[in-house]
This record gives C-alpha cells, sequence and structure tokens, in this order.
C-alpha cells in the first residue's frame, strides 16, 4: 500500500470468546491509500446479531466506495454523506436478504483529500490523530454509560443524525491515524491512549508498510489483557519520513 506521501497498515485478531462458539471473525476493515488521499474504516459487527460479520464487511467496503465518489465531487456536507452511507448500508444488506437488525455493526471511518481530514464515529471503538503540534492530537471514542456498558450505537434501519460523531479538522500537518475497535480501545485508559499513538508512530515512521503490518499482527495477537476475549482490530495510516 503505497502512494507519494502516505504508507499504512491494517491487522486483525479474532477473539477467543468467537473461536470457543466456533463464530465468525465479526470485526472487518479497509484501507486505500492513493496520491491524492487515503480512506480507513473499521467496522465492529454486534455480537449478539446473526449476520454482523456481514454487516461489518459491507460497512468498510461501501464506506470506501463511496467516499472515493464523494471527495471526487464534494457535493454533500459531512454530516450528508454520513446519512447517504446509511441508506446504502441499508440497501447492500437487503440485497443479501437478511434483516437488516441482524447485521447491525459500529462504524469507524477516515477521509484525508486536500489536506483535510473528515472523521466519521458511530458507536464504540476509537478513531486516534496525532499532529506535528501536539496540542492538536484527537482521540474519538463513544463512551458508554456504565451502566448499560454494553450497548452502543450501530448502523440499523433508523440511524439519528445525533448518533454520528463528526469531525473536520485542517491537517496539514498530520503525522499518523490510527482506528481500531474495542477489543482494543476498551484496554486504553483515557490519556493513555494518545500515548499509545504517538509511540507506534514514532515506531513506525521509519518503517515500511510491511513491517507495519508485520508488527501491527505481533502486539495485536499477543495482547496484553488476556481475559478480553473480543475480536480485535486496527488500521493505521502515517507519513512517510522525510528524512
Amino acid at each position: 500500500m503505497w502512494n507519494t506521501k502516505w504508507k499504512g497498515a491494517c491487522a486483525e485478531c479474532i477473539g477467543s470468546l468467537h473461536i470457543k462458539q466456533k463464530l465468525p471473525m465479526q470485526d472487518s476493515h479497509y484501507l486505500f491509500l492513493s496520491k491524492k488521499c487515503f480512506i480507513a474504516a473499521v467496522s465492529d459487527g454486534l455480537g449478539s446479531k446473526a449476520h454482523s460479520d456481514f454487516g461489518s464487511k459491507t460497512a468498510c467496503w461501501l464506506f470506501v466506495k463511496l467516499a472515493k465518489e464523494w471527495i471526487s465531487r464534494q457535493d454533500k456536507s459531512p454530516e450528508d454523506f454520513s446519512s447517504f452511507f446509511v441508506k446504502n448500508w441499508i440497501c447492500e444488506i437487503q440485497k443479501g436478504s437478511f434483516d437488516i437488525i441482524d447485521c447491525s455493526a459500529t462504524f469507524l471511518g477516515a477521509v484525508y483529500h486536500n489536506s483535510t481530514l473528515y472523521l466519521f464515529q458511530l458507536g464504540d471503538g476509537m478513531i486516534s490523530c496525532i499532529f506535528d503540534d501536539e496540542s492538536k492530537n484527537t482521540v474519538m471514542t463513544d463512551a458508554k454509560d456504565e451502566s448499560f456498558s454494553n450497548m452502543t450505537k450501530s448502523l440499523r434501519y433508523e440511524v439519528l443524525p445525533d448518533d454520528w460523531i463528526i469531525r473536520t479538522l485542517p491537517a496539514e500537518d498530520l503525522k499518523s491515524v490510527f482506528l481500531c475497535s474495542d477489543g482494543i480501545s476498551d484496554d486504553l485508559q483515557k490519556g493513555a491512549d494518545v500515548t499509545f499513538v504517538s509511540e507506534l508512530t514514532e515506531q513506525y515512521l521509519s518503517k515500511s508498510s510491511n513491517k507495519i503490518k508485520q508488527d501491527m499482527k505481533n502486539w495485536i495477537s499477543h495482547w496484553p489483557v488476556p481475559r478480553h476475549s473480543d475480536d480485535k482490530t486496527a488500521v493505521f495510516v502515517c507519513r512517510k519520513n522525510r528524512a
């Protein structure tokens, strides 16, 4: 995955609980890099839903497809684009003859174009952005109510505009973007999340995409929280080292 400015990699690990229950991997991801942009997506199918793996896979490839068209035309606001994405996701699920509710999935998306970064979050997981100016470092999470810690927003029939967290950031000095499912983000304490991604960024700026992917696969498969049995997925994009 190479272009003139950005490099990146994806890694995943199926959760031990899903292996034990003989369930498929319910996380999905997609990363697109070109000379003018990058588009990243992570989706986590809800564990209680029968076909959430289909829902998450559909969400990722569809978001990238639609985002390519969106940035080429710039004919919608990010908020309008998110609604357009949900409508098209519903159509794709219906083509597969599945009930929408059985395909529910959370969603994280990042689109970089013309030195602007658009971030989309529906439900749990985390997006973290690291800049040369550390005061601009950004973390997006969907804080869960402790009384309802298993409840999260997701793609479904009716997604309200307020369900989304959407941000548009000037990104001339962007160093990296990291997206991960809650199998990782739930184990990062507030404050440690930025430190974690900043340290990854410094390690990966000088590495090739293949080396980044190898390292990500290694630490995800040896994640140091043995009782966390959920799927784990991450997408990382960073600037190529200018040195």
